[in-house]
């Protein structure tokens, strides 16, 4: 038998073996462009719903801190007039604001020692005694009086029409306002020593 025969017969004996065929790994799959869409719109659907909680957040809050402070100058006017027979007058006109001048939602601790308006002896907002948990983003205006005419809110669009008080009744208004986005747009938050409803206008401002 020759050479030839011969390998052909090994060969035909031991045929060549074929490598085996690699089996890819599920693991390693790339994502698809729909799958990829997907994501993305969850995404901004859970962008948009924490947008929408945030405001309602900053919304709520703003609410709490006006309705706490006028609470608290509400309860602070009423101690001073059980002593005085009158309201305390602290601000100069409703667009006097305490403590922030010029409020634009930065925030100011309640106690000013430098500021005469809280020192004053005859009218300062020290005799109210107001205590505050933390620093105020609002300015607070609150004027007092004896007998009608009866001071409105000026910052609503549409002042409230104020009762006419008989001669000798002491009277108090409290106004709330602050720009939180800057865009010149108020919230604005107001009463009356009249009344126990708290009128509010630009809440989400």
């Amino acid at each position: 038998m020759t050479h030839a025969e011969q390998r052909r017969v090994t060969s035909m004996r031991n045929p060549p073996i074929k490598p085996a065929r690699a089996v890819p790994d599920p693991r390693a799959r790339g994502f698809t462009l729909i799958e990829l869409l997907i994501t993305v719109a969850m995404i901004g659907v859970l962008a948009t719903l924490g947008i929408v909680g945030y405001r309602k957040f900053i919304q709520s809050a703003q609410s709490s801190e006006a309705k706490a402070v006028i609470g608290a100058i509400r309860g602070g006017q009423e101690a001073y007039k059980a002593e005085m027979l009158v309201y305390l007058s602290p601000s100069a006109s409703m667009a006097d604001y305490y403590p922030n001048k010029t409020p634009n939602d930065s925030r100011m601790n309640w106690i000013q020692t430098t500021d005469t308006r809280f020192t004053n002896a005859v009218n300062g907002w020290a005799l109210l005694n107001i205590a505050t948990d933390a620093p105020v983003r609002f300015g607070y205006a609150c004027v007092a009086g004896i007998g009608s005419p009866m001071q409105a809110p000026t910052a609503l669009a549409t002042a409230p029409a104020m009762p006419t008080l008989p001669a000798g009744v002491p009277w108090y208004t409290i106004q709330a306002v602050n720009d939180h986005d800057g865009n010149n747009i108020f919230a604005v938050f107001a009463t009356a020593s009249t009344s126990s409803e708290i009128l509010s206008q630009n809440e989400q401002e």
